[in-house]
């Protein structure tokens, strides 16, 4: 039989429309004519129509579902043959598997992920009390529902009951090659270990982004279940959840969680403390004491601290808290303030002045109780040099000097160079014209240093002598 829109299965499940196709079947949903709701049935495929060992096998997944009754596990509700098709009736999930959200997001979140595989686990811890192994734990597999989220196990096609009886042939595995546990890899029966084994590799896969083990074929796939070790998760994961993982790969099955509801209680308890801790501070400074077999210190917060930070660790004192500078001594016994504006502010500390009278501008004070440079009386340093108040360049050792009189003293050198080169060109009379001219000169000034030391009062200043006129006068004849 092809299944198709509008046919009916049981004169009761009419088919609406197909969601999944499968490796034995394909997934339709019906509309169940008796009780008025729509359902999910299962239908072998059209090449397999008659095949007997495949109706087997679905009458053995209908029979392990139907004994199975949880809030994890998609509920059977019928099973029926028609025209050597066999179909399942099933609880009809509103959702999505895993794998489509893993297609959309390659690394799910730990406070999402941790709702899901603890979901699963109780789900499989179910199906283990009833003596059934699922043998194909896979995202296509896992359900969810998009109101509630809620977690759904879903096609026990190749599940394993224990009074059930060997559909296997010698040298052959049932399950997807890349969800293998290594003791279905080299032919051994599965156990509920196997099946927390794949749960192991989805959630190494929601968190890593990838699968652990890859390979060109299925058979190289199953080799590096049994002899690869597993690579390493990135190093963003959470401690706890690392150590989760990686105890689910074990290839030894006794290293593993010892049942799908302590590995439940673990992921739960695991959610609250990743939320508590999100980065693992916790966890990687438990690991550390436990490597080197130091207690891991105890951290307390303080309760004025908003910012979460921890105070010191309970078994190491406290160091005292060093003052940076000295509280001001009061001049008078404290008070209490009317108000807040009455409160005096504390008296401010300046640095000490410094005596530029001893010490240059560009040196430094020295700290009481030490020498300073000028102290020392070196032979060998140069004496300070002072700078101008006007252009702030030193002076030099002229700088005792006024500018009015540096400007008298070039004056003379002039007149002095002057004389002494017209004394050269004037012939024999050179000596009575130099010493005339050095008299009148130096007269001169006599006379202007007389006026710049005479204060701008007023007065008037004194006129020339008469031996400066005469001797002018005799000059000129």
């Amino acid at each position: 039989m092809r299944p198709a829109v509008g046919i009916s299965l049981g004169d009761r499940y009419r088919l609406t429309r197909r969601i999944a196709v499968g490796g034995m079947g394909e997934v339709w949903v019906a509309d169940d004519g008796y009780l008025g709701r729509d359902v999910a049935v299962k239908v072998l495929r059209e090449e397999y129509t008659g095949h007997e060992d495949f109706l087997k096998r679905l009458r053995t997944e209908a029979r392990n579902s139907a004994a199975l009754s949880h809030p994890n596990i998609a509920q059977m509700y019928d099973y029926g043959e028609q025209d050597g098709a066999g179909f399942l009736v099933m609880e009809l999930v509103l959702g999505e598997p895993l794998a489509d959200l893993l297609e959309r997001e390659p690394v799910i979140a730990p406070r999402h992920l941790l709702p899901i595989l603890s979901a699963t686990a109780r789900g499989l811890h179910h199906a283990h009390l009833a003596k059934v192994v699922h043998r194909d734990v896979k995202p296509g597999n896992i359900l969810l529902e998009h109101n509630t989220r809620a977690v759904k196990i879903t096609d026990f096609g190749v599940s394993l009951a224990a009074n059930q009886a060997t559909m296997t042939a010698t040298g052959m595995v049932m399950g997807t090659a890349q969800y293998l546990s290594p003791e279905q890899a080299v032919g051994q029966p599965a156990t509920p270990a196997s099946d927390l084994y794949a749960l192991g590799i989805v959630a190494y896969e929601a968190t890593a982004g990838r699968r652990p083990f890859t390979g060109s074929t299925p058979v190289d796939i199953a080799v590096a279940h049994v002899n690869s070790a597993v690579p390493p998760l990135p190093t963003t994961v959470h401690p706890g959840l690392v150590d989760v993982i990686m105890r689910l790969l074990a290839k030894d099955p006794g290293r593993r969680p010892a049942s799908g509801e302590a590995l439940a209680n673990e992921l739960d308890a695991l959610a609250h403390e990743i939320a508590e801790d999100p980065l693992g501070a916790r966890s990687r400074a438990a690991r550390r004491a436990a490597r080197t077999g130091k207690p891991a210190p105890v951290r307390h917060a303080r309760p004025d601290d908003a910012q979460g930070r921890t105070d010191t660790p309970s078994d190491v004192p406290a160091a005292p808290r060093q003052r940076t500078r000295p509280d001001p001594v009061p001049t008078r016994p404290p008070t209490a303030p009317e108000s807040p504006r009455d409160t005096p502010p504390p008296p401010r500390s300046y640095p000490a002045r410094r005596d530029l009278r001893s010490t240059s501008m560009h040196r430094p004070t020295p700290p009481q109780g030490t020498r300073s440079r000028s102290d020392l009386h070196r032979p060998d340093d140069p004496p300070a040099r002072r700078a101008s108040t006007t252009t702030g360049q030193r002076l030099g050792p002229l700088g005792r000097f006024s500018w009015p009189l540096l400007a008298l003293l070039g004056l003379l050198v002039v007149l002095a160079v002057a004389s002494v080169v017209s004394g050269l060109l004037g012939g024999s009379d050179g000596d009575d014209g130099a010493s005339g001219a050095l008299t009148a000169a130096t007269t001169r000034i006599g006379v202007m240093s007389q006026a710049s030391t005479v204060p701008d009062s007023g007065m008037m200043l004194p006129e020339p002598s008469p031996l400066l006129g005469a001797a002018t006068t005799e000059k000129d004849v």
